[in-house]
């Protein structure tokens, strides 16, 4: 017996289930989900940085508006006392 294979035989490759192409197919597509809803989740913390920024900065704004208002009532309250005036 000869068991040599004739070169169109060796050049052929096995033939691959359509399970197996379909099983690589939802595993690509798996890691390319997994690689967007990695991207989403930093974008959400960049998000999240950002608000928490935007929230200290509006906070000392509103702390520098508080403070000078205080500042003038305190000066009114100097004024109305120097002028003899009750204030309370």
């Amino acid at each position: 017996m000869n068991n040599t294979y004739s070169k169109s035989e060796q050049n052929e490759k096995p033939p691959i289930s359509p399970s197996l192409r379909l099983g690589l197919t939802a595993a690509i597509l798996t890691t390319i989900a997994d690689g967007i809803a990695a991207i989403a989740v930093l974008t959400a913390m960049d998000e999240a940085i950002i608000d928490s920024e935007k929230e200290k900065q509006d906070q000392k704004e509103l702390d520098e508006k508080l403070e000078k208002m205080q500042q003038q009532i305190d000066k009114l309250t100097n004024v109305l006392t120097k002028r003899g005036m009750k204030t309370k």
